[in-house]
């Protein structure tokens, strides 16, 4: 009974190391290939002159960092335990700066992507004037990146490494740092995707209805055929409701677990007890990548041109073979073997 007693603990102990060194692994892999993935599509003569694409790719280069640093620092941390951010004050300062700045930076330009589809799909002039923009998405983009900096600064000053450990100071602002986190970085993902889905979803139906979608560079309404409108609502409604399963499924689990772990700070616990919560601790926070690390997969699956633009630069760049020289060569063989004795 001891035995297996020990060999449970010894179990529990070690998940949180291997969920970091396998999982984490996995996701830094798919999260890269996705970014690169974004960054190709973005780039493209189709997509770079659009305004939506601009905030698109910006988001791609955030979401770039946001898995070569963050999550990389936790997979050599956690998984590896390689003391890196719990030994180098700097560092420490700075992953946890990095930790709700580079994820809100990269939700929010997400949404000012899914605004202007959204203005782009108004049958007034007065809203679509403001879509398809790209000298506005650029000062948008950069109000976005200097707000959050200003408004998570903070963590470059009050956080530090104490004891082995990088925590914020400790007190009120400790209690107040955990709460903004939860609010901001976790609720805010479903909220706003859920209502952005939502609006966008009700603009293009409305059009279906009159049959009309408007165009943005000032030319006429172009009327389109009932079917393609339908499968424009068919891919955009597809692609939210996985982007919003996703958000709803990564990050309320990473909110919830965040406010009653600040709750239970104080709390006298068990080994068994501490043993599961930092198991579930790992688990949550690795969950929290998957949404931007799922953005490239789902656009691949739901978007047909997103998808035959990725396809035309692979077939670019694979290496071709020299059909020529195969054909010489086979008629050579051919040749050769009738030429034979």
């Amino acid at each position: 009974m001891n035995t297996t007693s020990n060999s449970v603990s010894e179990i529990l102990l070690a998940t949180p190391y291997k969920l970091n060194v396998y999982i984490g692994t996995f996701l830094w892999i798919a999260g890269n290939f996705g970014c690169l993935g974004n960054l190709i599509v973005f780039r493209s003569r189709t997509f770079f002159q659009r305004a939506y694409s601009i905030y698109l790719l910006l988001e791609a280069l955030s979401s770039l960092i946001y898995f070569d640093f963050l999550l990389l620092t936790r997979i050599l941390q956690r998984g590896f335990q390689i003391p890196i951010t719990t030994r180098f004050d700097p560092l420490c300062k700075l992953r946890q700066f990095d930790s709700v700045w580079n994820h809100v930076v990269s939700l929010s330009l997400f949404t000012l992507a899914l605004v202007d589809r959204i203005l782009s799909l108004q049958q007034t002039d007065a809203y679509r004037k403001w879509s398809n923009r790209a000298d506005l998405a650029y000062r948008l983009a950069l109000v976005t990146v200097l707000f959050w900096l200003l408004f998570f600064g903070h963590r470059l000053v009050l956080y530090s490494t104490t004891n082995n450990q990088c925590i914020p100071r400790p007190g009120v602002y400790a209690v107040f740092d955990e709460y903004i986190e939860a609010c901001v970085t976790a609720m805010c993902t479903p909220i706003v995707m859920i209502i952005l889905g939502i609006c966008l979803l009700r603009s293009v139906r409305s059009l279906i209805k009159k049959k009309i979608i408007p165009m943005n560079e000032s030319r006429p309404v172009a009327a389109i055929q009932p079917s393609i409108l339908k499968k424009i609502d068919s891919q955009l409604a597809v692609m939210l409701l996985v982007q919003i399963i996703i958000a709803l499924t990564t990050r309320i689990p990473y909110a919830t677990y965040l406010i009653y772990s600040n709750l239970t700070r104080y709390q006298v616990k068990s080994a068994y007890r501490t043993a599961v919560e930092n198991i579930t601790s790992e688990t949550v926070n690795l969950m929290s990548y998957s949404f931007f690390t799922s953005s490239f997969y789902v656009s691949l699956m739901t978007n047909n041109g997103f998808r035959r633009i990725f396809k035309k630069f692979i077939r670019k760049y694979r290496p071709k073979c020299n059909c020529k020289l195969h054909k010489s060569n086979k008629t050579l063989n051919g040749i050769i073997v009738n030429h034979s004795p």
